[in-house]
């Protein structure tokens, strides 16, 4: 697509993502979250299905219209398509379920491949990112908008953003090397995509993701994290890619602002690349 076109698709899809992030957090305020284990062991709630319906409701009434691949709605079959919307309706079940503010809503176009645009919208916190790779990303802030990007990375500290619900041996150990680069290591704690959102405005330097997520986990941060600067490789440097196809997971991946920094001479210790 055209940049001119995805500049006039993301503002609809801002408008989009506030109605579900609305009704996120209409149940968020409830006594009763609805909540609920899938199949897979995976919670969902009220907030999940909710947003969900307004978001291909939106989608539906786009030109021109694509298919939507929706963690909430997945489709056994795989389909033979270059252009797809990849659909999150709130990533961070466990941040919603414990109340600490840090879920998102995620919607992100994906062309040949790749992400070309990305809304993630933190309604609890009162924060929204919206990226195009090659034109830029940006941040709204309590009705604030502005444009972010990220910086080269500083030899002397680094900040790692990581999860605040689950921190692996992996991450440990991911931590306690960077300490072998670096004089000052600093921990941002984050929850859903806001990791990599954290990386795009450059709060941190690092998000180095060494478990299980899927596509539509981190679609959307990436192309907020991309239209900022920053890379999002996997551990051998190569590009991920998206295909439309729920059972595709994700190979362990880093988010880094600074995409000329080695992070994989760190990385190839940890027996990981």
């Amino acid at each position: 697509m055209k940049e001119s076109e995805l500049i006039t698709l993301s503002k609809e899809i801002l408008i989009i993502c506030e109605g579900a992030s609305r009704e996120v957090m209409d149940v968020y305020g409830a006594d009763n979250d609805g909540l609920e284990i899938k199949e897979d062991g995976s919670p969902v709630t009220l907030a999940d299905l909710s947003s969900h319906k307004v978001i291909l409701s939106g989608l539906s009434n786009l030109e021109p219209l694509f298919p939507v691949l929706s963690e909430e709605d997945i489709k056994k079959e795989s389909m033979d398509t270059n252009i797809f919307w990849l659909v999150d309706p709130l990533d961070g079940t466990k941040e919603f379920i414990n109340k600490n503010g840090e879920f998102t809503v995620n919607v992100a176009l994906i062309e040949n491949g790749k992400p070309i645009l990305g809304v993630v919208s933190a309604p609890a916190i009162g924060e929204t990112f919206y990226g195009i790779p090659g034109f830029g990303s940006f941040k709204i802030s309590h009705g604030k908008e502005t444009r972010i990007s990220t910086s080269n990375q500083d030899l002397g500290r680094c900040r790692i953003t990581l999860s605040k619900s689950h921190q692996s041996q992996d991450d440990e150990d991911f931590i306690e090397e960077t300490k072998n680069h670096f004089k000052e290591v600093e921990i941002v704690p984050a929850g859903s995509s806001l990791k990599l959102c954290r990386v795009a405005e450059n709060s941190a330097d690092i998000y180095c993701r060494l478990g299980p997520t899927f596509q539509w986990d981190i679609a959307a941060g990436q192309a907020v994290a991309e239209g900022s600067g920053a890379v999002v490789k996997d551990l051998r440097g190569n590009s991920l890619s998206y295909e439309f196809n729920a059972e595709i997971r994700n190979p362990y991946f880093y988010c880094a602002a600074d995409p000329e920094y080695p992070w994989q001479a760190i990385l190839e210790v940890l027996n990981k690349v």
